[in-house]
C-alpha cells in the first residue's frame, strides 16, 4: 500500500515547484519567494544547498549537469548552476509560462503571452530564434526521443512541431481536446495566502505528457478525461476516465518504463492508471494543494513526489513498480519472430512454420582467404546495454563483442593481418607484418553512427532523411522526415527489429536488418503497400547494402548475393558476385560497391530493364578510392575515429546524379562522377568537386578542421549537402538546412593563389586564367554527361538540349577569355591551340577579331584556314 510523507521544505510556505535527478539522488525545490533547495534524498540529515533565484517562477527544468532552468511570471528566464552562477537568458516585456530544454539540452525553448516561441541556444545566450504563433502560449513539452514541440495554446489548439531540422516545421495541430484556458494575474481572483498565481485558471494543466519511447502521447481533455494517442497518424489509442468533474492540474508518465499514468485534479485528487489496462491502480484525495509532480525510481519501486502551494515536499512511496523483466520480454518477442527455416529461398513474414535457425557467428579472418568472408561484423546495436544485446537470439553472442576499450573481456585472438587493394601473382597470401582486419558492415548512403548520442541517421538525399532512436532498453522508434515539407508529411513507427539499413525514395522507404535478413517496405502514404520479408544468410553473412526505386528493390549481402523485388516483395532476380559492401539505385539501374582483400575496392553497374533485358554495363572495375584505415605506403592509421569503425570504406554517400550518372562521395571529401559509363573501354572517374578546397576558398585560404560538407545529392552542376560545424564528420540533431555548392574541378594550386592574394580574411579570389581553365574544363565535362544522357536516354525534364547548347557557349567563352590572354602576351602558339578547340563558329569569328585587334596578322589567317576547313568539311557531309 502506498505511503504518504510530508516534509517542510520552506517555512514561509508559498508554491514550491520541485524536480528530481535520479542518477543524484537530487531534488531542486524552487520557491515563490527567491529561493531554491539542493536535497539530497538519500542523506536526509544532511543540510541542503541553497539558491538565490527569481521571483515568482512559473515552470522549472533541470538539465542533466545540474543546471536549473526557470521561467517566471515577469518575463525573465534564467539558467542557475549548482554553484551559484545565475544566467539571465532571455527577457520578455510578458510572462512567460513554460520552457522545455531541446536537443540534447543545447538549447531551450521558452512560449508565454507574447505570441511567440522563443529558441535560446545555452552555450552563447546571445543567439535566439523566434517562432511567430496565433495564440499565446499555455504550456510546452518535449519528445526528446522523437525530438517533437507539444505546444498548447490557450485557445486549447496542441501544434506539434518537428524539430529535426534547424527550422521548426509543424506536423499536426488536434483542436477540442485540451482546455481552452488563459491565464489570470489579476489579484482579485488570488488567495489572500497563496498569492497571485493561485487561482483555478493557473493551475489547470492543459501540458502534452509524452511516453518515455515517445510513440505515444497524453493529453488533459475538457472532458475530465486523460486521452492516450499514438504519434504515428495521431489516433486516440485509450481513454483513461478519472470519475471526477474537475480539470487536471497534472499530468506524467513515469519515466522510466510508461507503464504508468499519474494525474492530480483541482480537488487535489491524486489518480495514478495502469496504462496497459487503463484501470486506476491508485487514487487519494490530498490535504496539500500540488503544484507539479516528479517521479522517482528505488531500486523496483516507483515514488511520486509532489510540490506544494504550501512549502511542502509530499512523496508517495511505492506507487508502482518496475518491471525489470519488460525488456527481456519484448526482446524474446523479437527473436521469435525473426526466427525462420534455413532451407528457404525467399521467405515471407507471415510464414506460420518458424524454426529454429543457427544464427550467423561472425568469426575473425586474415589474408587466409577463410569462407567465412564476414568477418566480425557487429552493428550499432551491439554496443548497447545488456538488453539491447538479448534483442536477439544469438548463441554464440561472445562473438559480436568488440573490445574497442581493451577491457580485456574478450579473449585475445592473434589475427592475420594482411594489406588491401594489392595483386599478387603469388599463389601464396600476402602476409603483412602488422594491419587491420577488414569488417564488413551495414552500409547506407548518408548514414551515420550514434556517436556519443542515442540518435543516427540511417540514411539521407536529396529526398530527407531517416533517424532513428535507441532507447534504454533496446527498443528502437523510427523517423521519415523530408525537406519538402508541403509535399510529404513526417511519420513515426516503433522499430521491432533494430533495422539498420535504409533507402529513402519519393515513393516509400525500405528498411534492412542486417544479421537477421528482416526486410520491411512501406509507402509514403498512411493507406498504402507495407509488406516485411525475410531472406535466408549464411553463418556469417550480413546484409551490407540495400536500393530503392520506384520500380525495384535490392538486397546486396556480404558474400556477395544479390536479390532484386518487386515493390510488393516479389523475388524477380538472384546473382552472386564479390562481396558488396555499398549500393545505389535509380530507375533499373544498379550500382553496387565491392571490397576483396586482393582486389580492394571496385563496382560494377548494370541493369535489370523488364523490356530491354538485363545488361552490365561495368563489371567489377577497380574504383579509385582506398580505405579510410589506411595512408600512403598501405600503414594502418590508428585514428580511433567513430566513423572508420562504423564505416570502414570510407564512403559517406553514393548516389545517381539527377540525369542517372553513378555519383560517389569517399572520405577525401571529393565527389566523383563515372563519365561513358555506358562503354566499359571508355568509362572513367572524374573529380567534379574537392569539397575541402572549397571550403578552403570561402574561408580566404584557411582549412577549418570543424567545418565538413556532408552530400545529398547532385542537381546537374549543384551538389546539395549538408554543412557541418563542430568536432564530428557526420552531421547531428538538429539538421541544418541543406545548401547548394557549384561543382569546381579541382585544378587550383593553393600556394600559387595565396601568393597572389592580399585580403585573408576574405574569400579567396581565383586568378581569371585559373578561373577560365576551370570553367572550360568544367562545362566539357558537364556537356559530355550530358550529351550521352541524351543519346541513349532522351530527354527527362525537356530542357536538356537547351542546357547542352549553353554549355557549349560556357565552353568556348572560357576559350575566348584564354586566348584574349594568349593574345595580349604575343604567345601565338598557344593561341592557335585554344583556337583548334572552339566549336561554334562565331566564337571562331570572335577569335579572329580578338586576333586582329592584336595586330597578329598570321594568327589570323590561320583562324581563316581553320574556319574553310570547317566549312568544307561540313558541305562534305551534307
Amino acid at each position: 500500500m502506498p505511503e504518504i510523507i510530508d516534509k517542510l521544505v520552506f517555512a514561509s510556505g508559498g508554491k514550491t515547484l520541485v524536480t528530481y535527478q535520479n542518477d543524484r539522488d537530487t531534488l531542486f525545490a524552487v520557491n515563490k519567494n527567491q529561493l531554491t533547495k539542493i536535497l539530497q534524498l538519500d542523506k536526509p540529515e544532511d543540510e541542503p544547498e541553497i539558491l538565490s533565484t527569481c521571483n515568482e517562477p512559473t515552470s522549472i527544468h533541470l538539465c542533466s549537469d545540474r543546471r536549473l532552468l526557470v521561467t517566471s511570471a515577469n518575463g525573465d528566464v534564467h539558467l542557475y548552476s549548482a554553484n551559484g552562477k545565475d544566467d539571465l537568458l532571455f527577457r520578455s516585456p510578458l510572462p512567460i509560462r513554460d520552457c522545455a530544454a531541446i536537443h540534447d539540452e543545447t538549447m531551450c525553448v521558452v512560449g508565454g503571452d507574447d505570441l511567440e516561441l522563443t529558441f535560446i541556444e545555452l552555450k552563447t545566450a546571445g543567439n535566439k530564434e523566434t517562432l511567430k504563433l496565433d495564440e499565446q502560449v499555455s504550456q510546452l513539452s518535449y519528445s526528446p526521443h522523437m525530438n517533437i514541440l507539444a505546444v498548447t495554446l490557450v485557445n486549447g489548439n496542441v501544434h506539434f512541431y518537428s524539430l529535426t531540422s534547424a527550422t521548426p516545421n509543424e506536423v499536426k495541430k488536434l483542436e477540442d481536446y485540451a482546455v481552452s484556458n488563459f491565464y489570470s494575474d489579476s489579484s482579485d481572483t488570488a488567495s489572500q495566502t497563496d498569492g497571485v498565481q493561485y487561482c483555478d485558471e493557473n493551475r489547470i494543466c492543459t501540458r502534452v505528457a509524452w511516453h518515455p519511447r515517445g510513440l505515444h502521447f497524453a493529453i488533459p481533455c475538457k472532458d475530465y478525461t486523460v486521452k492516450i494517442f499514438n504519434l504515428s497518424d495521431f489516433s486516440i489509442s485509450k481513454t483513461l476516465a478519472s470519475g471526477s468533474t474537475s480539470h487536471f492540474t497534472n499530468l506524467s508518465f513515469d519515466p522510466f518504463q510508461g507503464r504508468y499514468v499519474a494525474a492530480v485534479d483541482l480537488s487535489n485528487n491524486l489518480l495514478v492508471w495502469e496504462l496497459s489496462s487503463g484501470q486506476i491502480s491508485y487514487s487519494k484525495r490530498l490535504d496539500y494543494k500540488v503544484s507539479n509532480v516528479c517521479w522517482k525510481l528505488d531500486g523496483d519501486s516507483m515514488h511520486l513526489l509532489l510540490g506544494t502551494w504550501d512549502g511542502e515536499l509530499l512523496t508517495v512511496k511505492d506507487i508502482g513498480q518496475y518491471d525489470r523483466t519488460a525488456g527481456k520480454l519484448a526482446a524474446d518477442n523479437a527473436s521469435a519472430q525473426t526466427k525462420k527455416p534455413k532451407n528457404a529461398l525467399f521467405l515471407d513474414s507471415d510464414d506460420e512454420n518458424d524454426s529454429d535457425v543457427s544464427p550467423a557467428s561472425p568469426t575473425l579472418i586474415g589474408e587466409q582467404g577463410r569462407n567465412t568472408i564476414s568477418a566480425d561484423i557487429p552493428t550499432d546495436t551491439e554496443h548497447g546495454d545488456e538488453n539491447e544485446k538479448g534483442a536477439y537470439n544469438y548463441e554464440d553472442d561472445e562473438q559480436f563483442i568488440d573490445d574497442d576499450d581493451n577491457a580485456g573481456y574478450v579473449p585475445i585472438k592473434r589475427k592475420s593481418a594482411y594489406v588491401p587493394s594489392l595483386v599478387s601473382n603469388s599463389k601464396r597470401p600476402r602476409i603483412a607484418d602488422s594491419g587491420p582486419v577488414f569488417r564488413y558492415k551495414p552500409i547506407s548512403p548518408g548514414g551515420t553512427p550514434f556517436g556519443s548520442s542515442d540518435k543516427r541517421y540511417l540514411t539521407m538525399n536529396g529526398i530527407g532523411y531517416v533517424w532513428t532512436v535507441r532507447g534504454t532498453e533496446g527498443q528502437y522508434s523510427v523517423t521519415v522526415s523530408f525537406f519538402d515539407v508541403g509535399r510529404y508529411r513526417e511519420y513515426h513507427f516503433e522499430d521491432l527489429f533494430g533495422y539498420d539499413l535504409c533507402s529513402l525514395t519519393d515513393e516509400g522507404t525500405f528498411f534492412g536488418q542486417s544479421k537477421t535478413g528482416e526486410l520491411l517496405y512501406r509507402v509514403h502514404s498512411f493507406n498504402g503497400t507495407k509488406w516485411t520479408k525475410r531472406i535466408p544468410l549464411a553463418p556469417s553473412e550480413i546484409i551490407t547494402g540495400i536500393a530503392s526505386t520506384g520500380k525495384k528493390l535490392v538486397v546486396a549481402t556480404s558474400l556477395g548475393y544479390i536479390r532484386t523485388f518487386n515493390e510488393h516483395g516479389l523475388p524477380l532476380a538472384l546473382e552472386k558476385m564479390t562481396p558488396i559492401v555499398a549500393l545505389a539505385a535509380q530507375e533499373h539501374k544498379i550500382f553496387a560497391v565491392h571490397y576483396s582483400i586482393y582486389h580492394g575496392l571496385s563496382y560494377s553497374l548494370f541493369e535489370q530493364n523488364p523490356e530491354t533485358g538485363s545488361k552490365y554495363y561495368q563489371r567489377e572495375c577497380s574504383l579509385p578510392l582506398t580505405l579510410p584505415l589506411f595512408g600512403p605506403e598501405n600503414k594502418y592509421i590508428s585514428t580511433g575515429d567513430t566513423f572508420n569503425d562504423f564505416n570502414p570504406i570510407g564512403i559517406k554517400s553514393l548516389f545517381f546524379s539527377t540525369f542517372g550518372d553513378p555519383c560517389i562521395f569517399g572520405s577525401d571529401n571529393v565527389l566523383l562522377v563515372l563519365c561513358k559509363w555506358r562503354n566499359s573501354m571508355e568509362s572513367r572517374w572524374v573529380p567534379i568537386v574537392d569539397s575541402n578546397l572549397e571550403i578552403w576558398k570561402l574561408s580566404g585560404g584557411k582549412q577549418p578542421e570543424d567545418i565538413h560538407v556532408w552530400p545529398l545529392g547532385l542537381n546537374y552542376d549543384m551538389l546539395n549537402y549538408i554543412l557541418i560545424k563542430g568536432k564530428n564528420l557526420w552531421p547531428g540533431f538538429p539538421l541544418p538546412l541543406p545548401s547548394e555548392m557549384e561543382i569546381r574541378l579541382p585544378l587550383l594550386d593553393k600556394t600559387q593563389v595565396l601568393k597572389n592574394d592580399t585580403s585573408p580574411d576574405e574569400e579567396v579570389v581565383i586568378p581569371p586564367a585559373l578561373a577560365a581553365e576551370e570553367e572550360f574544363l568544367r562545362s566539357q565535362v558537364l556537356a559530355g554527361l550530358l550529351a550521352d544522357t541524351l543519346k541513349y536516354d532522351g530527354e527527362f525534364f525537356g530542357n536538356e538540349n537547351e542546357i547542352l547548347a549553353n554549355l557549349n557557349g560556357v565552353r568556348d567563352k572560357s576559350l575566348l577569355r584564354l586566348f584574349a590572354s594568349a593574345c595580349s602576351d604575343h604567345n601565338t602558339e598557344k593561341a592557335l591551340s585554344l583556337v583548334k578547340e572552339l566549336k561554334q563558329d562565331k566564337a571562331l569569328n570572335a577569335a579572329q577579331k580578338i586576333a586582329e585587334r592584336a595586330e597578329l596578322l598570321r594568327l589570323v589567317s590561320s583562324i581563316n584556314d581553320i574556319r574553310n576547313s570547317r566549312f568544307e568539311s561540313e558541305l562534305n557531309n551534307l
